[in-house]
């Protein structure tokens, strides 16, 4: 189906950008010369659709060409984080055992996978290893059916241990949820998009690949780690009119940036809550109108912020994009900020299969009920049925039986001058149950009384953290949230 798509893009023009890179800009044939040259090759290495593979690499347009040709093989792709040190790769790589794996070429990936056989493969003028490591794990089996007409990308996510989760999701998935978010937003062929997300998170997979591809624009990729300087560099000598990024970026630009970007006519941000001030900044500074894009790994795009009334809002994540049902579970409300707020519950049909089953991970989380998912966010609809997310229903803090959201401390933590970043967690209390602890990046010196004051100025006493931890930087993924459980 993918394939197919670029092949029918490439009849309608072929000389039309593909992808925009630095030095040179990659048409529509070039696009399906390099897709057809991949397909070739992994037939001739042994990929077929009972064989998986994971991608482990850089290059966010080697990662695309992959996908579309390992989808017209039915072959299921899981995508990996290159960015992982060797002993977390080799944890993941051998619970999540793959057939073959195309990575970067180097001789200590070599030596500690254990390849059976490797191959040199080309591609957009660069060489790359494709690995054969062996029989896959016997968690791929329920999703490798050689007589099921489907391929599969998995990704790894965070779950409730330090182990990532693997959501299996159908190729199809991915084209319904590329479909949907041009149609939301108005994207045509004359526009060009940059995007500053990883092509190994859904994000970037999603905005980055299949939206430009069906929509027909063209698209400009970073890497995962990019100076603002570069950013602005690429939105003005590549004409980019359109930016998919995440809070971090944004904050970036807001510091470094010293002209409005003018020629950005939509400032897409995912995967994490943005502030209330910092969007505010960007639109006095920078003249973007940021929009927040509401989805997860499990179930794709679930909305988008398009009422231009209510951008500036951060909790607004707007109203649900066509296909996909949105419901709140009404029977377990919560309070957040005065407002009462219940669990989201999503219906759609590109929900995920399921995860690739291991003892060591919690799936518990992933439960589909006459066809709605328990997504663990909390919102609640405002006066114009607009989606507002404050927070999540497994990191809830439990303090003497009354619920408080990390979230809502983490905004107030947000607003004093001398804080950079911020991440509240729940510890083990023995008399309140759970207590909110706070762990703080500073701008400037602080004590941790002085802060404990302001907090006792701006939350309810149950609110105020019971300890204030400061850290020089707070660890997180290469989509910039926070990874919560190692803070500790």
């Amino acid at each position: 189906m993918i394939y197919q798509h670029l092949k029918q893009r490439n009849e309608h023009n072929p000389h039309a950008i593909a992808i925009i890179k630095e030095t040179e800009e990659i048409p529509n044939q070039a696009m399906v010369s390099e897709v057809d040259h991949l397909i070739r090759n992994f037939q001739k290495f042994g990929l077929d659709k009972v064989t998986p593979l994971a991608i482990v690499l850089q290059k966010s347009e080697v990662i695309w060409a992959a996908i579309i040709a390992a989808s017209h093989l039915e072959i299921s792709v899981m995508l990996v984080d290159p960015h992982l040190k060797e002993e977390e790769m080799q944890k993941i790589m051998t619970m999540y055992q793959t057939d073959y794996v195309l990575r970067e070429i180097n001789s200590k990936a070599i030596d500690s996978l254990g390849y059976n056989e490797w191959y040199e493969l080309s591609c957009f003028e660069h060489v790359f290893l494709i690995g054969n490591i062996g029989e896959h794990a016997a968690c791929w089996n329920e999703y490798l059916k050689p007589e099921v007409n489907q391929s599969h990308l998995v990704f790894l996510t965070s779950g409730s241990t330090k182990i990532p989760s693997a959501v299996v999701k159908k190729m199809e998935s991915f084209m319904l949820d590329g479909k949907r978010i041009g149609e939301a937003l108005g994207i045509v062929p004359e526009d060009r998009i940059l995007c500053a997300t990883p092509t190994y998170h859904i994000y970037g997979t999603i905005c980055g690949c299949f939206v430009p591809f069906l929509c027909g624009a063209s698209v400009s990729f970073t890497g995962a780690y990019v100076l603002p300087s570069s950013l602005e560099k690429k939105i003005d000598k590549q004409a980019c009119n359109i930016l998919m990024a995440v809070p971090a970026h944004y904050k970036m630009l807001v510091e470094h940036v010293h002209k409005p970007l003018d020629q950005i006519r939509i400032a897409l941000s995912a995967t994490s809550p943005l502030q209330d001030d910092l969007m505010l900044t960007c639109k006095e500074k920078l003249n973007l109108s940021i929009q927040n894009i509401y989805g997860s790994s499990e179930a794709g795009v679930v909305s988008i912020q398009r009422n231009p009334q209510s951008i500036g809002e951060a909790t607004n994540v707007g109203v649900p994009v066509d296909g996909v049902d949105v419901m709140l579970d009404e029977t377990s409300p919560f309070e957040f900020d005065g407002k009462t707020v219940y669990e989201v519950l999503i219906k759609s049909d590109s929900l995920a299969k399921g995860y690739l089953r291991k003892e060591e991970v919690d799936d518990s989380g992933y439960v589909v009920e006459d066809g709605w998912w328990r997504t663990g966010d909390l919102a609640y609809l405002s006066k114009e049925n607009e989606l507002h997310l404050v927070g999540r229903l497994n990191i809830t803090i439990n303090v003497n039986g009354k619920k408080v959201n990390p979230y809502e401390i983490e905004e107030v933590l947000s607003q004093h001058p001398a804080i950079e970043d911020s991440v509240v967690v729940g510890e083990h209390d023995p008399i309140r149950g759970e207590m909110a602890v706070a762990y703080v990046v500073v701008k400037n010196h602080i004590t941790e009384a002085e802060l404990l004051e302001y907090c006792r100025a701006k939350l309810s006493d149950f609110k105020v953290p019971r300890r204030i931890e400061f850290r020089d930087d707070l660890p997180k993924t290469a989509a910039g949230k926070v990874r919560r459980k190692e803070v500790r």
